[in-house]
């Protein structure tokens, strides 16, 4: 017997340029298919809890299929993925926010898996890096951001990078918040963080990976400062948690402002709070982080700039292209006034990410940026959305979807039957059933249940009341004047069967 080790003429994962237009040709059949399937097809899955599990094997493969796998892939998408999902690219979708896709938007995928780099250093892909740096800046503009936040104005101090989603983006801005009062002398056992009672459920979470929570109900350092009527932000009783905990001896970390709530779009008054927070003296004045993931998006077309009022208070800030910008998940714009509270906060260098560019400090090295090392190339969607569409062109889509919300909105108000209980907030419209609770728990259900369309609910004050209030959000990529008549006319079945 030779031992002698045999060495195959090719690795078995490489692929060559001809296997990669095979698959991406059998892959497309099936691409294209889904695409024209969504105007017909039910935007809710279809399935029961395990149904889906119980249609795949439960255990690996021994022999691979190799190129064979992609004759069938399309139709096991068909037949078992499918009937599964929530088909958030639908355009009767009108559900919890949107979560936003395009033509540049999925070729920048494709492109970015076929590099497939680790952009976690400058120097592991310089491109990578410095893509994404005049990105950022390029959105910084695009929604009127203050220099301040830009690497083109001074490379030294601000800039931004993509994170995955805005709950990352929290959870940097607490831990460089809790590393400025650190380096200030601060006792990190003492820290509280501040947020409004409607704030997204990221805050608190972001508070118990940081450290300064148990669990989701621990207020012993997380303050829910109450709203008022509009469920906005009580800048008064937001300045009378910070006077009291520092009258308790502990620190006044980090306050989010929520510049659209996810319940309502609700817009707490940013530059209230940041006035206030300036008349704090500096060394107890805590981190003001902006949350506006959804509705910051919005501030690309100049008559709707001033959700941002006040952002030039703010230490970092957070918009997502990938909730209404046609940008494909995940991309979250997280900029920072000062980053070095950031990066001393996130950095650790072992002696195998040491590089002569990075000890220079004369790079952004974006690891240092978040909690993870690695990180994928996400710049280069965004970068062909911005330039596929252009200013113009976003503005066209925001503004296109915000006259869909007002249509809506006017169709509500007519009929006697519904409540607006809120104003609309850009392209998200709230209502209740008339008369009791249930009624508009029901109406929810029966719109659901037929699958045609697809809203959400949630639970906020409405006045002296404890309301469950239906969501309809309007921001599919593809959503027209007839997806907002068929949900009308499914809104009227319902209320056919919940109103007597």
């Amino acid at each position: 017997m030779s031992d002698k080790t045999t060495i195959s003429p090719m690795p078995i994962g490489a692929y060559d340029p001809d296997q990669f237009s095979s698959a991406l040709r059998k892959i497309e059949d099936w691409a294209r298919a889904y695409i024209a399937s969504l105007d017909d097809r039910s935007a809710a899955p279809a399935r029961s809890p395990g149904e889906t599990l119980a249609m795949l094997d439960p255990s690996p493969p021994m022999q691979g299929e190799g190129m064979g796998l992609w004759d069938h892939a399309g139709d096991e998408l068909r037949e078992t993925i499918e009937p599964g999902l929530m088909h958030w690219q639908s355009p009767a979708f009108f559900a919890y926010f949107p979560c936003s896709s395009s033509l540049p938007g999925v070729m920048g995928e494709l492109a970015s898996a076929v590099m497939n780099v680790n952009g976690m250093l400058w120097s592991t892909s310089p491109s990578a890096t410095e893509l994404e740096m005049r990105v950022m800046d390029w959105c910084a503009q695009l929604f009127g951001l203050p220099d301040a936040f830009r690497f083109d104005r001074d490379a030294s101090i601000g800039g931004g990078c993509i994170q995955g989603t805005a709950s990352e983006g929290v959870l940097a801005a607490l831990c460089a918040a809790r590393k400025r009062k650190v380096d200030a002398g601060a006792d990190r056992s003492g820290m509280c963080i501040y947020t409004s009672t409607q704030a997204h459920s990221s805050v608190i979470k972001a508070a118990m990976v940081a450290g300064l929570a148990d669990d989701p109900e621990d207020r012993s350092r997380v303050r829910l400062i109450e709203t008022d009527a509009d469920l906005r932000m009580d800048t008064a009783a937001l300045h009378k948690a910070i006077e009291q905990d520092i009258r308790d001896g502990l620190t006044p970390c980090m306050v989010c402002s929520s510049q659209g709530t996810t319940s309502t779009g609700a817009f707490d008054p940013l530059s209230k709070i940041g006035e206030m927070l300036a008349t704090i003296e500096q060394e107890q004045r805590p981190w003001l982080h902006v949350d506006a993931a959804w509705a910051g998006v919005a501030a690309v077309c100049p008559e709707h700039r001033g959700i941002l009022d006040g952002v030039q208070r703010a230490d970092s800030l957070c918009i997502n292209p990938h909730k209404w910008l046609m940008t494909n998940f995940d991309c979250d714009l997280f900029w920072v006034r000062d980053r070095n509270a950031l990066t001393s906060a996130m950095s650790i260098t072992p002696d195998y990410l040491r590089n002569k560019e990075s000890d220079a400090g004369s790079v952004v090295d974006y690891r240092d940026w978040h909690v993870p090392l690695g990180r994928r190339m996400r710049a280069i969607k965004l970068w062909w959305v911005l330039r596929y569409f252009g200013a113009d062109g976003l503005r066209e889509h925001i503004g296109h979807h915000i006259e869909l919300a007002k249509r809506f909105e006017a169709h509500v108000r007519s009929d006697s039957r519904l409540r607006l209980v809120f104003d609309r907030s850009l392209s998200l419209v709230c209502f209740v059933v008339e008369g009791e609770d249930e009624r508009t728990k029901a109406l929810i259900d029966a719109v659901n249940t037929s699958g045609r369309v697809l809203i959400t609910q949630t639970r906020v004050r409405v006045g002296d009341e404890l309301r469950c209030v239906a969501r309809v959000a309007v921001g599919a990529s593809s959503v027209r004047e007839q997806h907002i008549d068929l949900l009308i006319s499914e809104i009227d079945k319902a209320l056919a069967e919940v109103v007597e």
